[in-house]
């Protein structure tokens, strides 16, 4: 059978791969806030580590609503270029959210670090206690790789200049520190490299594949 209507008619995904990629997605967000609350309760008194970039940049306590703003803009306008660009292969990009947010999920607990700001309220309800990787610069980051140049050149460049808006916002706001921005873009970089040309995922692109008719 042609893969567009495996995928669903008019190219459209089909019902179980996006529904198991969202349930993927749902388990990479209980993890990460797992690892969250686990830190917050074996590590209540991590250290602040110091930070060149956060030192020499002023903070800006409105920069927390603009990189809120931007996340939100960010992943509403790939949602909108993918739905109308690429719809097969919305499966594939909820399914690498979700493979983030578990590998995010891991590496969390391994650096046991408080809020860049000591005693500043969370930006975001989740995630809170959290701070290596960034997930938000993960995000934005793998949103801005999705968009194609070639299809939408315009999109792109939105795509990227809000990416570069959160990470700059991230900083002045001291959300995370300059580490975090960094882990997250290289978190991002691999998670899509990694679907692309390697091995490694294998299991969960198999996983939301559309099934085959006999």
């Amino acid at each position: 059978m042609p893969d567009g209507k495996r995928r669903g008619r008019a190219g459209r995904p089909g019902a179980g791969p996006l529904v198991r990629a969202t349930a993927l997605l749902a388990l990479g967000g209980a993890c990460t806030e797992g690892a969250s609350w686990f830190l917050q309760w074996r590590y209540p008194d991590r250290p602040v580590a110091p930070d060149l970039l956060l030192d020499a940049l002023p903070y800006i306590e409105p920069a927390r609503l603009l990189t809120s703003v931007a996340i939100f803009a960010a992943v509403v306008l790939f949602a909108i270029h993918a739905w109308r660009h690429e719809p097969q292969r919305i499966p594939d990009f909820v399914a690498m959210l979700a493979v983030m947010y578990l590998m995010r999920s891991v590496l969390l607990v391994l650096t046991p670090l408080a809020n860049a700001r000591d005693g500043l309220p969370a930006q975001f309800p989740l995630f809170q206690y959290g701070m290596f990787p960034s997930g938000h610069t993960a995000v934005v980051v793998l949103c801005a790789m999705w968009v194609d140049r070639r299809t939408a050149p315009g999109v792109k460049r939105v795509a990227v200049s809000l990416a570069l808006v959160v990470c700059l916002g991230l900083l002045l706001a001291h959300s995370h520190y300059a580490i975090d921005i960094a882990g997250g873009a290289l978190l991002a970089y691999f998670v899509d490299r990694e679907w692309r040309r390697g091995w490694l995922l294998e299991p969960v692109k198999r996983l939301v594949a559309p099934g085959e008719s006999t």
